[in-house]
């Protein structure tokens, strides 16, 4: 009990984790002001006319696929709710799909639900545990994962990057004397995921592996998940920004929001060729605000710039036709979906 409530301590004096219900008032309280100015609740709703709720709830990442080049995207096939693990493994046959392979909703929201799938048995567990649409992708093999914020202006020709950070994975270096599980406990960053790893990984809890053997231990970048964020917005260049921006104009009257991507090499995404695991609207936030090397600061003043740019973005799609979703629509997604 000592070790855990320890362990708690350390993690919450860390900005970065703490829950979002806490650092984010100050960022509800503007919201606040930025609904009064709009006189709607639903002000947002109109950001992303081509999206339910502009991103924020109900959106299936399925909805767009067709919209981009197909080199651009992993194999990736939709799977509804009434199926079962042997039609899911006919349909990842037909489109070459192999194990390993990544499954999770098709509405996400910070990583839920998202697993690496290895074989029939794990398959079939997830899909006991899953009751809605999924996707099933091909697992990306790709070393470096990026997410990059864009936006462009309705008024506008040209959109712009705000922020770029690359997501680095947990790894243990095996010493051939400690079990798994205690390497976990004296890992810098794993330890904070203890009971989440211990629980993915019982089979390996007492393992003791050969001395300096690496083990990869997260596969989602995604920063409730383990990953670290670094912000190398130093990378965004006007190439960048036409190649982000190309894309993203083929998107029905999608004007604000984050793509996640994998590539090869830097040199890679400034020639355009990477995958986008997804785009996310207007749920999604400008995550090199968690950066370790940020202070909150920082990411208060990056976070309220954005609610900003999304507020004027939702004024320009006012002016040009684009309504508001009713207060009565908003609360039944948001039921429905649990936000």
């Amino acid at each position: 009990m000592i070790k855990i409530i320890r362990l708690w301590l350390q993690k919450y004096r860390r900005r970065e984790f703490l829950p979002g219900y806490i650092f984010d008032i100050p960022v509800y309280i503007y919201g606040i002001y930025l609904i009064i100015k709009a006189r709607h609740i639903g002000f947002f709703s109109n950001i992303n006319p081509g999206m339910i709720l502009s991103g924020f709830a109900g959106y299936s990442k399925y909805n767009d696929i067709d919209k981009f080049d197909a080199k651009l995207l992993p194999t990736t096939i939709l799977i509804t709710s009434w199926h079962d693990s042997q039609y899911c493994e006919q349909e990842m046959k037909k489109n070459n799909i192999a194990y390993p392979c990544i499954m999770k909703p098709t509405l996400g929201r910070t990583g839920r639900d998202v697993k690496k799938i290895h074989n029939t048995k794990q398959l079939k567990k997830y899909l006991k545990h899953i009751h809605e649409d999924i996707l099933i992708q091909e697992f990306l093999t790709e070393p470096l994962e990026f997410g990059i914020f864009y936006y462009r202006m309705p008024s506008e020709e040209n959109g712009h990057i705000t922020g770029i950070v690359e997501k680095k994975f947990m790894f243990l270096h095996w010493d051939g004397k400690n079990t798994f599980e205690q390497l976990v406990y004296r890992h810098p960053r794993a330890k904070y995921y203890y009971h989440q790893l211990k629980n993915d990984y019982k089979e390996k809890r007492w393992d003791i592996l050969a001395d300096w053997e690496k083990f990869q231990l997260n596969y989602i970048g995604n920063h409730v998940r383990g990953s670290t964020f670094y912000d190398v917005s130093n990378l965004i260049t006007s190439q960048l920004e036409k190649i982000i921006d190309d894309i993203s104009k083929k998107v029905d009257w999608f004007y604000f929001g984050r793509y996640d991507i994998k590539t090869n090499n830097k040199e890679d995404l400034y020639e355009g060729k990477f995958k986008i695991i997804e785009l996310n609207g207007m749920g999604s936030l400008p995550i090199h605000i968690y950066d370790p090397k940020h202070n909150i600061r920082n990411a208060y003043k990056t976070l309220i710039n954005h609610r900003k740019i999304a507020y004027s973005i939702s004024k320009e799609n006012t002016k040009r036709g684009h309504k508001f979703v009713s207060f009565k629509e908003i609360h039944k997604i948001v039921k429905k979906y649990g936000i």
